[in-house]
């Protein structure tokens, strides 16, 4: 298996994974009760909350570096090699529209900030924002499928 090959099929498997998240987290919003008896709701959401952010960051991470990859096997030439250098230059090559760069480079400054620093508040607003962050990742993916 090549190498753009096997990443795709890692960046695919963790999007299921985030995919798989984000139908429990609103299931259990819907439900407005913990799915287990024994635990308080607000435990259980943070829970599955975080649990969303997890899977977001690694999903993210795996999406630039796939890019990167598929950059490299198209023999576009890279100078810097920071996520954020990759995006643009997925732009710059045609692969993303620029609509997709900026929301994907937000991605990343969202991702940043849930590594260095827990906050409650944010936390929060990044579970909301992450839904269409997979619906883009999981459109864009669909499109550079091998």
């Amino acid at each position: 298996m090549d190498k753009v090959t096997y990443k795709y099929k890692q960046l695919t498997a963790a999007l299921r994974t985030l995919g798989k998240a984000l139908a429990v987290f609103k299931d259990l919003e819907t439900r407005g009760r913990p799915f287990n008896p024994q635990v308080d709701y607000v435990d259980e959401y943070r829970i599955y909350r975080d649990s969303i952010i997890q899977r977001f960051e690694y999903t993210i991470d795996l999406f630039w570096k796939y890019l990167k990859t598929y950059l490299e096997t198209a023999q576009v030439p890279l100078t810097l090699k920071t996520p954020s250098e990759i995006i643009r230059s997925s732009f710059s090559s045609g692969i993303i529209s620029e609509d997709e760069a900026q929301q994907i480079l937000e991605m990343l400054k969202s991702r940043n900030t849930t590594l260095h620093v827990y906050v409650e508040e944010v936390a929060e607003q990044l579970a909301h924002i992450i839904p269409g962050c997979y619906a883009l990742l999981g459109k864009i993916i669909q499109r550079l499928k091998k």
